[in-house]
């Protein structure tokens, strides 16, 4: 009877042994190198802090009418993207290097249209 003790012994500390063992999770993986990165809650917020950073700037600067200025940012590809209206060129220009400004490590790209506002 006790070699069958010492089986159903060790089997048990086999079970729990394995029960215990840590195996890694498709989240606990690394990404492969073929899978785009997914943006984390991390990014998101980063990209967050980004956006509302340029839209304060924007709308305390006193040379650029950011009424008409949509600021969007992708966390993913590291782009912050100007959209919109502005009434002249300065201000397109003015914009962009506020958003290049505020946006560190994020590439600016300028969609902002041009649109002389009538008085």
């Amino acid at each position: 009877m006790r070699p069958l003790l010492q089986v159903a012994l060790m089997g048990t500390l086999g079970l729990a042994a394995a029960a215990c063992e840590r195996r890694p999770e498709a989240a606990d993986r690394p990404p492969s190198a073929d899978a785009p990165a997914k943006p984390g809650a991390g990014d998101r917020a980063s990209a967050a802090t980004e956006t509302g950073d340029v839209k304060l700037a924007l709308s305390m600067d006193k040379t650029v009418d950011a009424s008409d200025i949509n600021v969007d940012t992708d966390a993913a590809t590291k782009i912050v993207t100007l959209k919109g209206t502005v009434a002249s060129g300065e201000q397109k220009a003015r914009a962009e290097a506020i958003a290049v400004r505020e946006a560190t490590g994020y590439r600016v790209v300028n969609q902002l249209v041009v649109k002389r506002k009538a008085d």
